[in-house]
């Protein structure tokens, strides 16, 4: 993953590289087309006066002048007509002679050295303290042929060198400038779109599609943010759904105790009838109740932060009590019970567990047909403890299986108005807390088995 400060630290130095480059670029630009050729007139003025005053010179002043001249800022070299080069003012640090320089003697033309040099750092030429780095003209004295080479010493040419560095610092500020602008919206441009969805999440909503395709810190925040927004919608949506299911489940059972105390009213209705009334708004009653014990339930099962209670107990005891509570609803349906309980002590929280298996065995007994068959295993493999209850009941369809652990969900809400549809949720979420598995399997018309698996400590 790259990340922003490593982007940050190559981008600048990527920047400043370019920056350089392209400011050592459009600088030898300036110097190509600007600087050099005026330098080299400059030169060339100087050169031309001086040679117009030594035409008019005696030979034995010819020394004396020079030695003026180089005294203003200047480097010169002078052949002599014996081939000898005499330098005044500063030395030059090369003085090797081309031909070109040597032809010049004599002759009515001119040495642009300055104009053509080429050294091996471009730029910084106009610093080179070499004699091929002059203005060379020829003249005469006492009919013999000379030639003088002339430039001005590196300490006056900084005023040339100012511009360089003003205009080095100008572009290299410009381009950095420009880079950083694209750079800091390149950056700002998923932050401003994060600030949207963020206001669209305050509004309540959810429906939020980012597009930052980035693989760094801004990415990561992105994906985490849309699966935050994503979460959001579904607890939305079961939020809905649960206030709707819980008003449905509510409003049945009240509408059925509201009609059947108003029909016990009727001061015409018989003994058994106003008992069978009663049995039914009884029955509506404790329908009520547990309804309400089980979203209490599963209220405090959703605060992950409250503790379990757990400690070490018989948990083969505690199924062999579940499974005798269970025995008048087995005997009402003249049901088989089966079951093969290994001794084993468990981690748990005693209360919880009790739920579990109350709720599986009841789902057991309720989708069992009349003289049904349940069998219930307990037993214990190295760390781990396998409780399954198996019926012959009416089953689950394959494709509810991946559903019936959600809440209000009923496979078939018109097969039995005693389910609340919250039995299977719970035991999911007792059995997570335990840090265990819950695996149902069911086949339709054969059956339905569920295994839970504890962990032993």
């Amino acid at each position: 993953m790259k990340t922003l400060y490593r982007q940050y630290i190559v981008v600048t130095l990527t920047v400043i590289i370019i920056s350089i480059t392209m400011s050592m670029l459009l600088i030898g630009q300036i110097y190509k087309s600007q600087i050099r050729p005026d330098t080299d007139a400059k030169n060339y003025g100087v050169a031309q006066e001086v040679q117009q005053i030594l035409k008019s010179m005696p030979k034995e002043s010819a020394d004396a002048y020079f030695q003026s001249i180089a005294k203003l800022g200047y480097q010169i070299g002078v052949i002599y007509p014996d081939g000898n080069l005499v330098s005044y003012g500063s030395a030059f640090k090369k003085t090797n002679l081309t031909p070109e320089m040597v032809s010049i003697i004599g002759k009515d033309e001119v040495y642009h050295g300055i104009r053509d040099y080429y050294g091996s750092s471009y730029f910084m030429n106009h610093f080179a303290n070499d004699i091929k780095n002059t203005i060379g003209v020829s003249f005469q004295l006492d009919n013999e042929s000379y030639a003088f080479f002339i430039r001005q010493e590196n300490a006056t040419l900084f005023s040339e060198m100012h511009l360089l560095i003003v205009s080095f610092i100008i572009i290299t500020a410009v381009v950095i400038l420009l880079t950083m602008i694209l750079l800091a919206r390149q950056m700002v441009r998923p932050l401003k779109q994060l600030q949207q969805a963020t206001k669209q999440i305050a509004l309540e909503n959810y429906d939020v599609q980012l597009t930052i395709d980035r693989n760094d810190e801004l990415g990561q925040l992105a994906t985490q943010f849309q699966k935050m927004a994503n979460r959001l919608a579904e607890n939305d949506q079961i939020k809905k759904d649960f206030i709707n299911n819980v008003s449905h489940d509510f409003q049945s059972p009240l509408l059925n105790i509201q009609g059947y105390a108003n029909v016990l009213k009727d001061a015409e209705n018989t003994e058994e009838e106003r008992v069978q009334y009663l049995e039914i708004i009884e029955q509506e009653t404790k329908r009520l109740s547990a309804l309400t014990k089980q979203l209490l339930l599963l209220s405090s099962l959703d605060q992950k932060n409250l503790p379990v209670q757990k400690k070490t107990y018989s948990l083969d005891k505690q199924l062999k009590e579940r499974l005798f509570s269970k025995r008048w609803k087995l005997d009402d349906k003249q049901m088989e019970l089966v079951y093969e309980l290994e001794p084993v002590e468990v981690f748990a929280d005693e209360q919880l567990m009790e739920q579990v298996w109350d709720n599986l065995l009841s789902n057991a007994i309720r989708y069992s047909e009349d003289k049904g068959k349940i069998i219930v295993t307990c037993s214990k493999k190295d760390s781990q403890i396998f409780v399954t209850i198996k019926d012959n009941g009416i089953g689950i369809p394959e494709q509810a299986l991946e559903k019936v652990k959600e809440r209000f969900y009923r496979v078939d809400p018109s097969r039995s108005s005693q389910s609340s549809g919250l039995g299977l949720a719970i035991v999911t979420e007792i059995v997570n807390r335990h840090a265990g598995q819950f695996v149902i399997e069911s086949e339709l018309g054969k059956g339905t088995k569920v295994t839970v698996i504890l962990n032993v400590q």
